[in-house]
């Protein structure tokens, strides 16, 4: 059977998917995941383009447990690269449309192995504490009806995509560079959360950690963290230093989206 359409898949038929002999694009998403459904109209062109040569086959994250451990998925959208069954490469984000053909081309034996795709993405699990500040349970594999559209959280930029963001966005970027050693970066995290949901569709709302980036902190001149950045058309507008409060920091953002 040719797949026209990006099939859905999981533990229970992961196997019969591996074993139809095409090479696979493997795309672990969850409901509700803003950044995972910017992918959505490029999967469903790529899986035009490649019928009857290769199958791109979505995952739920979040009933998939077990896939996820196996494919070392950390952020959303997963991409996993898979042929004759193998993995042959795994990465993530919401990836340009000419860079996942590229790849898709190349598993399926047309030319040679490409860069490895790259773009906006999100943490798989949130580290944020609970009301009693004990540490975030499991999330559940099911949440009701009415939370299934829950707003997403902050984009997680890296060096590889931070240009390709800030550049590209037509709404005004927000961007905290912090590190996970931070305090003060660990005290303004609900406040970016907050925006993120505050401002979806208004505005990007989206962190760096600096430790693990240093190219970009060090572009921009970033000493002194949590810094949190305005960008708008690809420019920076705004520029916060410190724990600022949430109200400060909704201004700063509110100034250049009008809200």
């Amino acid at each position: 059977m040719v797949f026209s359409t990006p099939i859905r898949t999981g533990e229970q038929s992961i196997d019969r998917v591996l074993q139809a002999g095409l090479p696979v694009l493997l795309v672990f998403d969850r409901r509700g995941c803003q950044t995972c459904q910017q992918l959505e109209p490029t999967l469903d062109r790529l899986a035009q383009r490649f019928a009857g040569k290769a199958l791109i086959a979505r995952v739920d994250a979040d009933d998939n447990p077990a896939l996820v451990q196996k494919y070392n998925v950390t952020d959303l959208p997963g991409l996993v690269f898979i042929r004759n069954g193998a993995t042959v490469a795994r990465t993530a984000g919401a990836a340009p449309e000419t860079a996942l053909q590229a790849w898709l081309s190349y598993l399926s034996g047309e030319g040679s192995q490409p860069p490895l795709p790259s773009g906006p993405s999100v943490p798989l699990h949130r580290s944020a504490p609970s009301a009693n500040g004990a540490p975030p349970g499991p999330t559940p594999n099911r949440q009701p009806a009415s939370d299934a559209r829950a707003p997403a959280g902050p984009v997680v930029l890296r060096d590889a995509t931070f240009d390709q963001v800030i550049g590209q966005s037509q709404q005004p970027v927000l961007v905290d560079f912090w590190a996970p050693w931070c305090g003060p970066c660990r005290a303004v995290a609900p406040s970016i959360e907050r925006l993120a949901q505050e401002f979806a569709g208004k505005a990007v709302v989206a962190k760096l950690n600096v430790d693990e980036n240093p190219y970009t902190a060090q572009r921009f001149g970033i000493t002194g963290i949590p810094a949190i950045y305005v960008f708008k058309g690809g420019r920076v507008v705004e520029r916060l230093v410190g724990a600022q409060p949430y109200q400060v920091l909704r201004q700063a953002l509110a100034r250049h989206t009008g809200a």
